[in-house]
């Protein structure tokens, strides 16, 4: 079995709101159970994150689809900005979401609901791509696209990429909109600032495509910016 390790890349703060009503002594439990009480800031490599697929799933190039990515533990690295210390190798979720992982952070991973699935690997089935993001601080937010897949009935971590368009040093940096899977390849839709958008509100959007080499996302062809669709 190939042992995929997602390659960490660092981005900047982008504006987001992150509840604060989420503290409480279960946050404390998991502070403490992922931290260890260290302080170091040295960052360590995210192991392969592996889940069983659920019994009696199958392994058609649909098994995939019946994995439910919500309470999936996501790689320790979408949380590498958040943390005043190592990121662990894997982040647990319940339903979507973490427990506040730094206090002083008030660090939580959120698990998008909406998973992009198609065959990223080459190998005729399935895979699934998931948008997750890492709120931290008052303004802090980490955006990354997660590629997996099944290898001897287990869920396999491929990739991450985490690493947005180069913007104007003026403008906030993008975030992710949406995810898909077409004809091999992984399409991120990031947003996107006109010269005169406030930080609150891009009104632009961009869509890249990225190509799976070995355990990293490059990009392939050019992005197209146009206008964001209107709620």
């Amino acid at each position: 079995m190939r042992k995929a390790v997602p390659t960490v890349v660092r981005r900047p703060k982008r504006s987001h709101n992150t509840p604060l009503a989420l503290l409480g002594l279960g946050s404390l439990a998991v502070l403490a159970s992922i931290s260890g009480g260290a302080g170091s800031a040295t960052p360590v490599e995210a192991a392969t994150v592996e889940t069983a697929v659920p019994a009696g799933s199958g392994d058609d190039a649909r098994a995939i689809r019946s994995v439910d990515f919500s309470d999936v533990p996501q790689p320790g690295s979408a949380c590498s900005e958040g943390l005043r210390f190592s990121p662990p190798s894997r982040i647990p979720v319940a339903e979507g979401a973490s427990q506040v992982l730094d206090l002083a952070q008030l660090t939580q991973l959120t698990v998008d609901p909406h998973v992009a699935y198609g065959d990223v690997t080459g190998d005729g089935v399935d895979d699934a791509v998931v948008h997750v993001t890492c709120s931290y601080g008052a303004n802090g937010a980490e955006d990354s696209v997660h590629v997996w897949t099944l290898e001897d009935d287990r869920l396999v971590h491929v990739a991450q990429l985490d690493e947005a368009p180069s913007t104007d040093d003026d403008a906030p940096p993008p975030a992710v909109k949406a995810v898909s899977a077409s004809d091999g390849d992984v399409v991120v839709t990031w947003s996107s600032y006109a010269d005169d958008d406030a930080h609150c509100c891009p009104t632009r959007q961009t869509r890249q495509s990225y190509r799976l080499d070995d355990d990293e996302l490059d990009v392939v062809g050019e992005p197209v910016t146009g206008p964001a669709p209107r709620r």
